[in-house]
């Protein structure tokens, strides 16, 4: 039998690449986003506000089952130092970028908690949300709640039979990464430990892995190059 899979910011990149790669393999597969959803074939496309509670769980009424959830919606957020936020502004990014994985994530597994088989969460985050970035105060907090969310989530659902991990890519080949240089991919060879920065199929083996091992839960892979493991003097 084919899974229900649900899948967030399936518009481009990550989330894109992530839902055409279910889809070939004949999964159900809900591809969500803000932006419609284009160039895929088989998959449910359905454009809405993650971040409004009420349009998510809506839209959960009709999903019904749900075996697999790939949340990776999100945004960029604002760029700027600690002291050019003000309280309203800094809240206003942290739950543009956060509140997509909480709404999804809550009814995701309302809906697992009712399957004898339980079922896997998959959350985006981000390898800033481990290191120091500049001008990432938003962004790396809203991607550090979203790591935190997952372990608490994968304690609080272990009974459910239900797996909660999170993936935290480093610099990933995505439109988006290549519109900051006008189109094209900047040289990263100075950056990573592997000679350049990662790929969606990168990802994808990482989602792969949680699919596969029934031993991992709480988990964060940090997808970066190397960066948080290794030292160069």
């Amino acid at each position: 039998m084919s899974r229900v899979v649900v899948v967030t910011g399936a518009a481009s990149g990550i989330g894109h690449y992530i839902t055409s790669s279910f889809e070939s393999r004949g999964d159900r597969v809900w591809a969500l986003d803000r932006q419609p959803v284009e160039g895929l074939e088989k998959s449910i496309c359905h454009s809405l506000d993650l971040g409004n509670e009420a349009e998510v769980a809506a839209l959960f009424e009709d999903i019904g089952r749900v075996d697999v959830a790939v949340n990776c919606a999100g945004v960029p957020g604002q760029r700027s130092d600690l002291t050019e936020f003000s309280a309203g502004s800094i809240t206003d990014e942290w739950a543009a970028i956060f509140l997509p994985t909480f709404n999804c994530m809550k009814y995701e597994i309302l809906r697992m908690r009712g399957q004898q088989a339980g079922g896997r969460v998959i959350n985006i985050s981000s390898s800033t949300a481990q290191r120091g970035m500049k001008k990432f105060s938003a962004y790396s907090s809203a991607k550090a709640s979203i790591t935190a969310l997952t372990r608490v989530a994968a304690i609080e659902n272990a009974e459910f039979n239900i797996r909660v991990n999170a993936i935290s890519p480093a610099t990933i080949d995505t439109p988006m990464i290549r519109r900051k240089y006008g189109g094209k991919l900047r040289d990263y060879s100075d950056v990573y430990y592997t000679g350049d920065c990662g790929q969606v199929e990168d990802v994808m083996s990482a989602v792969e892995l949680y699919l596969s091992n029934n031993f991992l839960t709480g988990h964060d892979l940090v997808l970066d190059g190397g960066l948080s493991e290794l030292c160069q003097i």
